[in-house]
């Protein structure tokens, strides 16, 4: 079901998150992968070769790109050909409009002519996944410095994993200074055993030194209780063609209840 988007509801949004394939490059998929499981997967990449355009949203989202400030995409690592075709589609919608382009991808996925593409589209940061399953943290700062040399703004996704955990204070004293943001993600669909008390004490500790470090919606719950904020100025447009709230409702119920999230 997908959401019913009038020019009142549209108009409100501040970021569209497109999440253009369900396919990704690194496979085997890493093994907190929501789409790890073969039946879902299945299921959502039948629905998403239905698309008539492979390159084309549908239209009540290029319609109103041009009243959102902000755009992010994510990249999945699948060749030079389409990720060309996926920005030229984006800003062929907002010529004449500086749209502010975002995109996160696994830095394995970043060479010179993926990043030269960026510049090219003028993409604004590049947020680059960090954990354990995609690169070590020396190949991280690697592909740090080549999105720097072409001019292009650094943001850092650290995924965390119990095991990322104990590591997060020493992480963040390497790359703080290479990022414009860093974002702590709360794994989806994820137990963790670290409790709550603990993860909230250093997370307020590291925020306290960082001021580009941010936590997502997730932890913003655990921590605060504080609604989730899809919806009222963050919508997601998916592989499949829908709209929905966030991109991991794979079974597209719209988080009727936004007061406590599903995922987590």
């Amino acid at each position: 079901m997908d959401l019913k988007l009038g020019r009142k509801n549209m108009a409100k949004f501040k970021m569209i998150s497109i999440n253009y394939t369900n396919e990704c490059a690194k496979q085997p998929r890493c093994s907190f992968c929501y789409l790890k499981k073969a039946e879902l997967f299945q299921r959502l990449r039948d629905k998403e070769k239905k698309r008539k355009d492979y390159f084309l949203m549908p239209s009540d989202l290029y319609q109103w790109l041009e009243k959102t400030e902000q755009v992010a995409i994510a990249y999945n690592g699948l060749g030079v050909a389409f990720l060309n075709g996926l920005l030229q589609s984006c800003f062929s919608f907002v010529k004449d409009k500086k749209l502010i382009v975002n995109i996160t991808t696994n830095p394995e996925f970043l060479v010179p002519q993926i990043v030269a593409l960026f510049k090219r589209w003028k993409v604004k940061m590049v947020a680059l996944s960090l954990d354990p399953e995609k690169c070590s943290l020396d190949r991280w700062m690697e592909k740090a410095k080549l999105l720097k040399e072409y001019g292009i703004k650094v943001g850092a996704n650290i995924l965390m994993l119990d095991e990322v955990f104990p590591e997060v204070s020493k992480i963040l004293e390497r790359i703080h200074k290479l990022c414009y943001q860093i974002h702590l993600l709360r794994p989806k669909f994820y137990t963790t055993k670290i409790s709550l008390e603990k993860r909230k004490e250093l997370i307020w500790l590291l925020k306290q030194k960082y001021k580009n470090l941010f936590i997502d919606e997730c932890f913003k719950w655990e921590f605060t209780g504080e609604p989730c904020s899809r919806g009222k100025d963050f919508i997601s447009i998916n592989a499949d063609g829908t709209i929905s709230l966030c991109s991991f409702d794979i079974y597209r119920n719209n988080l009727k209840n936004l007061k406590k999230c599903p995922f987590i």
